[in-house]
């Protein structure tokens, strides 16, 4: 099999190559990012040095942190349909979609060029239509630009300036994610889900991008990119680069549960500049996604910011509750809440219907924070999630635009978020 090669870009600044060797991946850096003063490795798993790094039988540094750039699940499989490729085959999914992907990287082969920028209205109807279209043709089909959104549902790279919704195309760096509700049988408005979560952790002062909930009339979850900033001096978006939990371990994207543990957290804390805010934080995360019921927050769902300076974690993103769809009405089959599995052990407690304020705040001992603060952070939660909950839930049901049957599921989800899990959750950690 002959070597395949891609050139890999950081924003407009070539920092490498990647190849397969068929057996085998290997990624160099090149002469000028070696020598320049605020040059980095990409992860911790790819130092920089002459010699290329290469990937061995057992452990695959490489190959790992750049598949964890591809989307996963029922989103690769459509992807790898529409690129006509293997779903296995993660060097030509990243050759098919590598033109924008999470972060700063741009894959092109040898001598390619991503073209001008420029960037092409998207109107509501034809959002609407791409929606409807869905699993049968992915998202992004018909996109002048093919992009590559790490995680399992379906994704689409846009532009927003004001209301109006564009498609990137050539060199112009998305700014914001749309996530339609996804087709998963089961799962019904994920969209009005994820941003009614959001909302609630930025008022509850976590770290999150700004977000929207938009109706085309097919409902839509909008996030800005926290991987995108605007240049001061010229006005340009920038892409800035950043590692999931799984890069940063230097792990396969497989191993996102497996691997999703208190000692995880630790070796992620032991990469951080800023060691303190990041327990703090990350102690925070954890409990939030208790509160509300989520039992799908994987390395995968952790990013971090990674330059000449180090490391630091990035806003949260991908909160949802997961328990409400846990009941016999949408899985006939058990466990049901709250009998279904924590996203990550506990203490003694697998399920959220075992864990405790106990649980909690020895996980904040294991994370090296001390009691006095962590019983703060809690506390504090715990004081406002109700008030802030209910808030956001007000802030739903003043939106126009939504059709009759859509609202009224729409906002069935959201009360079933508050009035059950939170509320459950919110009981079991005060006592």
């Amino acid at each position: 099999m002959s070597t395949r090669e891609l050139v890999v870009w950081l924003d407009s600044v070539r920092v490498g190559n990647l190849y397969d060797e068929g057996s085998h991946w290997s990624f160099a850096y090149t002469a000028e990012w070696l020598s320049d003063p605020r040059g980095f490795d990409l992860s911790p798993g790819l130092k920089r040095a002459d010699s290329p790094v290469v990937d061995g039988s057992n452990q695959r540094p490489v190959q790992w942190f750049f598949d964890n750039l591809l989307p996963e699940e029922n989103a690769r499989l459509a992807l790898a349909k529409a690129a006509n490729t293997d779903v296995a085959d993660a060097w030509g999914l990243l050759a098919w979609l590598g033109a924008e992907s999470a972060g700063a990287l741009t894959l092109l082969p040898p001598g390619a060029t991503t073209g001008a920028p420029g960037q092409v209205p998207l109107s509501d109807a034809e959002l609407d239509r791409r929606i409807r279209d869905l699993p049968r043709q992915p998202l992004q089909m018909g996109a002048p630009k093919r992009m590559s959104l790490a995680g399992a549902q379906e994704k689409l790279a846009v532009i927003l300036t004001g209301d109006q919704l564009y498609e990137p195309s050539g060199g112009r760096p998305s700014t914001h994610i749309l996530k339609p509700n996804t087709t998963a049988y089961g799962y019904p408005h994920s969209a009005v889900n994820e941003w009614f979560c959001m909302q609630l952790a930025a008022a509850l002062k976590l770290p999150v991008p700004e977000t929207r909930l938009l109706h085309v009339p097919s409902a839509v979850y909008c996030v800005a990119r926290f991987d995108r900033r605007i240049d001061p001096g010229s006005g340009e978006t920038r892409r800035l680069h950043t590692l999931d939990g799984a890069q940063l371990l230097s792990l396969s994207g497989h191993y996102k549960y497996a691997e999703n543990n208190l000692d995880s957290l630790l070796a992620i804390i032991g990469h951080c500049r800023a060691k303190v805010q990041t327990r703090r934080d990350l102690f925070r995360w954890l409990v939030f996604n208790v509160l509300i019921g989520n039992g799908d927050a994987h390395l995968k769902n952790l990013s971090f910011y990674l330059d000449a300076g180090g490391v630091r974690l990035a806003p949260h993103y991908d909160l949802v509750s997961t328990a409400i769809y846990s009941t016999p009405d949408l899985d006939p089959q058990p466990p049901h809440w709250p009998e279904v599995a924590l996203s990550m052990p506990l203490g003694t407690a697998k399920q959220f219907a075992e864990i405790r304020r106990g649980e909690v705040l020895q996980a904040a001992e294991t994370l090296a924070i001390p009691a006095r603060l962590a019983a703060g952070y809690l506390d504090e939660l715990l004081r406002h999630i109700p008030t802030r909950a209910d808030a956001v839930l007000e802030s739903y049901r003043v939106l126009e635009g939504i059709q009759g049957e859509m609202r009224h599921g729409e906002e069935r989800t959201l009360r079933a978020i508050r009035h059950m899990a939170i509320a459950e959750m919110s009981r079991q950690l005060a006592a």
